[in-house]
């Protein structure tokens, strides 16, 4: 009779305990579940993104080997970073054909087979900045993505020339051709319009470069325009 009574007691204590264990266990697995099925899913898609980035680079890679062949023929944006005339030889000592640059950042299409004659004779003159080629295929062609890179392009030298905050640091990591070049086309603004510039560029870059381009704007001035010295404008 005590062991049937005991058996149906609804409110023995190791019974309830038995009976809530079930419960609990089955709501921390949907929890766990839950986060594992989450975390597995941001694994996922970092994965695919990362895919994704690989498949884009080879692609680009795909797409520069695919079109590296050129046709001769083909004409090639080429521009000028110099502020003065810039004659581009097929040969050297400026003989063969010339194509002839008369202002800063002009523009000119060029045939492929000039421009490779141009590269072997007259490489230097890309290398110290004087011109930049305006084709990523061609460029990585013919092996000149390092010698680009380190040549500043018509945004950075703006930047300089309009007085950005970046301007000293990009005018600094310039090739000593460059820089002079800047210096030149600084000199020719305040010669044109002395408040066409910041003075506080031209001073920290006179600093650097070690020559007055004040004086020498105004020296320039008095040749070019004799009834125009710079300390009449200031007045």
């Amino acid at each position: 009779m005590t062991a049937n009574a005991g058996a149906t007691d609804g409110k023995s204590p190791s019974t309830s305990k038995k009976r809530g264990r079930p419960r609990k266990n089955s709501e921390e697995a949907i929890k766990d579940s839950s986060k594992k099925a989450q975390s597995a899913q941001e694994k996922y898609i970092q994965a695919l993104e990362e895919k994704n980035a690989l498949l884009e680079a080879e692609l680009l890679d795909k797409d520069y080997d695919e079109d590296i062949s050129i046709s001769p023929t083909e004409y090639i944006k080429v521009m000028s970073l110099l502020p003065y005339r810039l004659n581009l030889c097929t040969k050297e000592r400026g003989q063969g054909k010339v194509y002839k640059f008369d202002t800063l950042f002009q523009i000119k299409r060029i045939i492929y087979s000039d421009l490779s004659d141009i590269l072997e004779a007259q490489r230097d003159f890309l290398e110290k900045g004087f011109f930049i080629i305006l084709n990523k295929r061609v460029v990585r062609s013919n092996g000149l993505d390092e010698t680009q890179a380190g040549v500043l392009t018509k945004e950075k030298i703006e930047e300089i020339l309009s007085g950005s905050s970046e301007g000293i640091s990009l005018y600094s990591s310039a090739n000593d051709e460059q820089q002079l070049m800047i210096v030149d086309m600084l000199t020719d603004k305040m010669v044109e319009d002395y408040n066409s510039v910041d003075l506080n560029v031209v001073d920290k870059i006179s600093r650097i470069s070690k020559i007055n381009i004040s004086a020498k704007a105004e020296d320039a001035r008095k040749l070019l325009k004799p009834n125009e010295a710079i300390e009449d404008i200031e007045e």
